[in-house]
Parts: C-alpha cells; sequence; structure tokens
C-alpha cells in the first residue's frame, strides 16, 4: 500500500513517467538495503510552525540520485565521516554504510524521524557491527560540524536563510581543521549559495527533468 500512495503522490506531483521511474528503484532499493523509509511526512505535528516556514517536508531521496553521487565517492573519502544533513528515517546511513562508511551521523529537527533514524541506525550497526552512527535531534544552524567530516550529503533540507547560517558552519569546521571536504547534494535549490562560498561543483546531473544531484568539493 505504500508503493501505491507514494506513485499517486509523486504521479499527481511530477507526472507518471517520473512516478514510474521513482518507485521502480524504491521497490528495489527498499530490498536492498533491507529497510522501510518510503513515503512523506508534512512534520505539522512534529516541530513549530515557524521551523516550518524554513524546512523542506520529509520525503526520501530517491535511489537513483543517491547511488548516482555516492559512486562518486573515492575510497579515501570512505575513511572520513559522514554526515547526514536533515537525516529524516535514515535512509542515507543505510547507503553510507552499505557503501563503507564506518563513521556515520545523522541530524534532524524532527523528534519523530530522529526516532525512526535512531532504530534504523541500531538495524545497520547489527548488519555492520564495526559501524558508528549518531543521531543528532538538532537545528543545523546550531551544530557544529565535527572536524573528521569529510562528506556531507543535503537533499534540499532547508531554505536559502537555514542553507547560509549552515555554510558558515561548514567553513567555520574548515578553517578549525583544513582538510578537502565534497558535498553530496540531491535537488541543489541553494548550489549557488556553496560556489560563492568557495565550493566547486565537480559534477552534476539531470534526469527526466526533476531529478538533479551535484558534487560540490572544497580542496
Amino acid at each position: 500500500m505504500r508503493y501505491i500512495l507514494y506513485f499517486l503522490y509523486l504521479g499527481w506531483h511530477w507526472g507518471i513517467a517520473m512516478a514510474c521511474f521513482v518507485i521502480w528503484h524504491e521497490v528495489h532499493g527498499e530490498k536492498k538495503y533491507g529497510i522501510r523509509t518510503i513515503g512523506t511526512d508534512d512534520l505539522s505535528t512534529d516541530v513549530s510552525e515557524e521551523d516550518r516556514e524554513h524546512a523542506t517536508m520529509y520525503e526520501p531521496v530517491n535511489y537513483y540520485t543517491a547511488t548516482w553521487l555516492f559512486d562518486h565517492l573515492q575510497p579515501a573519502d570512505l575513511q572520513t565521516s559522514l554526515l547526514d544533513v536533515g537525516c529524516g528515517k535514515g535512509r542515507i546511513l543505510a547507503v553510507g554504510a552499505a557503501y563503507g562508511f564506518r563513521n556515520m551521523t545523522g541530524i534532524d529537527f524532527s523528534p519523530g524521524l530522529c526516532r525512526d533514524a535512531t532504530a534504523l541506525a541500531g538495524m545497520i550497526k547489527n548488519k555492520y557491527p564495526d559501524t558508528s552512527i549518531t543521531i543528532a535531534c538538532e537545528d543545523a544552524r546550531y551544530y557544529d560540524i565535527p572536524e573528521t567530516t569529510g562528506v556531507i550529503f543535503l537533499f534540499n533540507p532547508f531554505n536559502e536563510v537555514i542553507m547560509e547560517t549552515f555554510i558558515r558552519k561548514v567553513n567555520e569546521s574548515l578553517l578549525r581543521k583544513q582538510r578537502p571536504l565534497k558535498v553530496l547534494y540531491a535537488n541543489p535549490q541553494c548550489k549557488d549559495q556553496w560556489l560563492a562560498a568557495g565550493f566547486k561543483e565537480t559534477a552534476s546531473f539531470v534526469k527526466l527533468r526533476y531529478l538533479k544531484g551535484s558534487v560540490l568539493e572544497k580542496e
């Protein structure tokens, strides 16, 4: 039933071709990683109205986009820590573990989504016992980026107002410890802000008009 409801949601907003493409990847992705993270949530019962003005509703990044972005990582990237900003129910943490990350953090300001992500983190640790996963229920504006972070994943988690503050926090982390940093950015609505902050786009794609992804780097 959840696939049917999600198909109807996608078809209504982005057309039947898009819905068919995404649902095909949803079925295979959820089975591959052994998780259930499909669906949407407007967060109306979980966060304040003020916070919802700056955030997007919960919707997991589609598996096609996630795979395309992760395929652009190098072995050295996997030796660093992955930070999933707006982690939702934890889909990207499952993908990250499968790709080889052994140190990951997911942050989200929704207590409900953080509970789901924490439960999923337990499942991931059972499958990958040497993996360390931290779930932080925090506002990204006030989160101090760990100096071990080498990869950041974003799925259009918030608007340009919050993004400006978050980018500043990222650059503060890089000032504390200079290091290469990659941003895997799905549906990169605020990409220009990252470019203005000194990041360089090294790869990008557009598929079926609406599916987009960008790899941003700062050496």
